[in-house]
């Protein structure tokens, strides 16, 4: 969590996560899991039932990281890594 605030009655969130390829490798075809998500997402794009790199990415080199966030009224949501591909 990177910040909150309150808004009419409720409070709001901000999260961030950074995804790091630690593999020697270029990854591709990267798809995440995210559950328990109640707001808006910024940094990815939706593809189905998962998430992929954002439209300006097709690729994450060895050793880089990506940040997306996303804000909303509950405690962080569940991410985790559903399929990737190493180039």
């Amino acid at each position: 969590m990177t910040t909150s605030w309150n808004s009419k009655g409720k409070t709001y969130y901000r999260y961030s996560t950074i995804v790091t390829n630690k593999s020697a490798k270029t990854l591709k075809d990267l798809k995440l899991s995210v559950s328990k998500l109640y707001g808006p997402l910024w940094g990815l794009t939706k593809s189905g039932d998962a998430y992929t790199f954002p439209s300006w990415m097709n690729s994450l080199a060895a050793g880089k990281g990506m940040e997306f966030v996303y804000i909303h009224s509950a405690s962080a949501a569940d991410v985790s890594v559903s399929s990737y591909t190493l180039a």
